[in-house]
């Protein structure tokens, strides 16, 4: 392994310069075998986190895209469920990097054959990419921290956490037992050193096929339909995202919905703390959790020291 890697780049990441030798004519076994690379001496900067995070996650959004809708895969239907739900949580990560500065450094990918026909396949390489992702995202967590950064450090957390859940489900489609370790495995100390893992997914080689391009947003939420994830503000927006009600009436409603015709979910009173979780598309209702209710409260019902516009619009 190279030392520290600065701000990767397309040609640094085709090139394999930090990639083992050969390694798209390795096997699937031979390539994916987990053993720990803790060779770097240096650290990633958060641009090289960054942009590998984000090809990861446009890597990710190709893949559940594509056995959701090329493959034929016989999966059952909330199996599908899962895929959906998966393929919407990794859009929504790809587009947290894309927004904090993060450049996806390639677009489209090879994958192992039959990977789409065949529901053992499928489930191999999924949890094998899940369980680099996760790994990738705990080494973030571990450089975010050494540069001081708390923020981002439980972002990539978080994140590391969802991964996780994706490796469950790749394992149960598989028909394997879905929570089958005691700790994440650390299988990196840098975000870089899982470059080698993802060489094959961007050089393709014997035993692969390919490419697939990323399908972009809109296409993803389509597939996705109303099978999504809940929003859930980063930890990077958490100091902005915490508020007060504001009103001049004994009791504020909580409804169920971004609007004074959706049901009651509840209520709160002026001064009460509120988390503030997103708002619908126009900023005129926030939802929140207060007094353990989760629910919408009219914006204008609301002090908060962050900008409205900056919270995720939240269905």
């Amino acid at each position: 392994m190279n030392s520290i890697r600065t701000s990767i780049s397309r040609r640094d990441l085709l090139k394999g310069g930090v990639a083992v030798a050969g390694a798209s004519a390795l096997s699937f076994s031979q390539l994916f075998g987990f053993t720990n690379v803790f060779a770097q001496s240096g650290g990633d900067d958060p641009q090289t986190i960054l942009n590998l995070a984000a090809t990861a996650e446009t890597l990710a959004c190709t893949h559940y895209y594509s056995a959701l809708t090329s493959g034929d895969l016989g999966l059952g239907e909330a199996q599908i469920d899962y895929l959906k739900a998966g393929l919407d949580a990794e859009l929504q990560h790809l587009e947290f990097l894309n927004a904090n500065g993060g450049e996806t450094l390639v677009s489209e990918f090879y994958v192992p054959e039959g990977v789409f026909s065949d529901v053992e396949i499928f489930a191999q390489t999924t949890a094998v990419a899940e369980t680099a992702f996760v790994a990738a995202y705990l080494a973030a967590t571990r450089r975010f921290a050494e540069l001081g950064n708390p923020l981002l450090a439980a972002t990539a957390a978080q994140v590391a956490a969802v991964e996780a859940q994706h490796l469950a489900l790749a394992r149960q489609i598989g028909g394997r037992l879905p929570n089958h370790i005691s700790l994440a495995a650390p299988l990196f100390i840098n975000v870089s050193d899982a470059v080698p893992m993802l060489q094959p997914f961007l050089e393709g080689g014997e035993g692969y096929e390919g490419p697939a391009a990323y399908p972009g947003a809109d296409a993803i939420r389509d597939a996705v339909g109303d099978g999504g994830v809940q929003t859930v503000l980063p930890f990077t927006q958490r100091a902005s995202t915490i508020g007060t009600i504001s009103s001049s009436a004994a009791a504020v409603n909580v409804r169920s919905g971004p609007g004074g015709d959706f049901s009651l979910a509840g209520s709160a009173t002026s001064g009460d703390t509120v988390q503030i979780m997103g708002r619908n598309a126009d900023g005129s209702w926030l939802m929140v959790n207060v007094n353990g209710a989760t629910g919408w409260i009219a914006a204008d019902l609301i002090s908060m020291g962050g900008n409205i516009s900056a919270l995720p619009v939240t269905q």
